[in-house]
C-alpha cells in the first residue's frame, strides 16, 4: 500500500475570485498585501484573477495592470466593448457569424435549432490572446514562490478540474475534509471520483482553458474545458490547512436594503451575483461547520482538522449590470483600502505561532 503523503500546513492563504469588470478588486487586495508585507503560503485564483496573480508575482503596478486610463473617462466604454471587443483579449465573431449561415445544418438539428444557432449563436466573440501570452502566464504561476491553484470546468463530464504547481501539491491534502462543489462525483462518467484533490500540471493549455469564456462559444474548447468560475467562483475548501484565509470576494454579500431590483437589468445583475455566490457560500459554510465542531470539542484540532479564520474583503454594493468587463479605479481603491485595514488589524496575529 502506498504511504500517505505528508502535507505542509500554511499560515496565510489568499483566495482570489475573478469576474470580468471586477478583477480590479483582487488587484487592489494584492496591492495592499504588498504594502503590508503579507506574503501567502498558497494562493487560489479563478478566471481573470489568474492573469492578475501572474502580474503580481512579477512585481507589476497592480493598478496599471487592470485599470485602463481611457476607460476612466469613457462614458460609452461598455458599449464599445460590446461592439468592438476588449483590446488584446477578445474581438467580435463577425466573420464566424456570417460563415455560419453558409454551413449546412447538423443532422440532429431541428428547423428551429438551425435558425436559432445562426440568428442567436452561442459564440459572440473570438479570443485574441497569442499562445506566447498563455505560455508566459503558465511559466510564471508554475515557478511562483508560493503554492498556486486555479480551476477549469469539464463541460461534458460536469466536473471541476484543479491545476496547481509543486508548492501547492506539498500543501493540499489528497482528500478534503470538506466536500467542495467540484468534488461531487458525476456518476455518468466517473464512479470513483469523490472528495479527492488532484492537481493537474499548469500548462499553457490549462491557462487557456481556465480563461475560456462562454461568450467564445463551445466548439473550440481546450481539452473540453471552460472557465472554472462558472462552476466554482472561488476556491476555498482546499485551504482548510491554513490558519488565515483572506478571500478577495468581488461580489457584495447582499443587495441594497432600501433599493431592491426594479428593472430587467437589475434582475440580470442580481441573478449573476446569486449564481457566482452560491458555490462560494456553500464552501464557507462547510469550513464554518468544522470550526464550530472544533470549538465544541467534537473534533480535535490537528491532523486533517484546523480552525480556519476566514477574512473577507468584499464590496459593499452590487456590481451593476453595465460594469462588466470595465475595470474601474474606484473598485481597485476600495479593495485596497479595505484590505489594508484588515492587514493592519491582523498583522500581529499573522506573525505569531499557533
Amino acid at each position: 500500500m502506498e504511504q500517505e503523503r505528508k502535507h505542509e500546513s500554511s499560515d496565510v492563504a489568499f483566495a482570489l475570485a475573478g469576474l470580468g469588470g471586477f478583477n480590479a478588486h483582487g488587484a487592489g487586495f494584492l496591492a495592499a498585501a504588498t504594502e503590508a508585507g503579507v506574503t501567502p503560503d498558497i494562493v487560489t485564483a479563478t478566471s481573470g484573477q489568474i492573469f492578475v496573480l501572474s502580474e503580481w508575482i512579477k512585481g507589476r503596478d497592480m493598478r496599471a495592470v487592470v485599470v485602463a486610463p481611457e476607460a476612466e473617462r469613457d462614458r460609452f466604454a461598455q458599449a464599445r466593448v460590446a461592439l468592438t471587443g476588449l483590446r488584446g483579449v477578445f474581438a467580435p465573431a463577425y466573420a464566424e457569424a456570417v460563415g455560419r449561415w453558409f454551413r449546412p445544418p447538423a443532422p440532429h438539428e431541428t428547423e428551429f435549432e438551425t435558425i436559432f444557432d445562426r440568428l442567436l449563436p452561442a459564440q459572440q466573440y473570438v479570443p485574441t490572446r497569442p499562445d506566447a501570452w498563455f505560455a508566459d502566464v503558465a511559466a510564471t504561476l508554475q515557478n511562483a514562490p508560493f503554492g498556486v491553484v486555479f480551476n477549469a470546468y469539464d463541460l461534458a463530464r460536469g466536473k471541476g478540474v484543479l491545476y496547481g504547481n509543486d508548492r501547492a501539491r506539498a500543501q493540499l491534502p489528497e482528500k478534503s475534509a470538506i466536500a467542495a462543489p467540484s468534488a461531487v462525483a458525476d456518476l455518468r462518467s466517473d464512479k470513483t471520483a469523490g472528495g479527492e484533490t488532484r492537481l493537474e500540471e499548469i500548462t499553457p493549455e490549462a491557462v487557456k482553458a481556465a480563461l475560456w469564456l462562454s461568450l467564445y462559444g463551445f466548439d473550440g474548447l481546450v481539452n473540453g474545458q471552460i472557465d472554472g468560475a462558472y462552476h466554482r467562483s472561488c476556491i476555498v475548501s482546499e485551504l482548510r490547512r491554513s490558519r488565515y484565509v483572506f478571500v478577495a470576494r468581488l461580489l457584495a454579500n447582499g443587495w441594497i436594503e432600501h433599493d431592491p431590483p426594479r428593472n430587467w437589468f437589475d434582475v440580470q445583475d442580481w441573478q449573476c451575483e446569486m449564481w457566482f455566490s452560491a458555490s462560494y457560500k456553500a464552501e464557507i459554510q462547510g469550513m464554518d461547520r468544522i470550526n464550530r465542531l472544533i470549538a465544541d470539542d467534537v473534533l480535535k484540532p490537528g491532523g486533517p482538522f484546523r480552525h480556519v479564520e476566514i477574512v473577507e474583503i468584499a464590496p459593499s454594493t452590487p456590481a451593476g449590470y453595465f460594469n462588466f468587463f470595465i475595470e474601474r479605479p474606484e473598485v481597485f481603491e476600495a479593495a485596497r483600502t479595505q484590505a489594508a485595514a484588515r492587514f493592519a488589524e491582523l498583522k500581529p496575529r499573522l506573525a505569531s505561532p499557533d
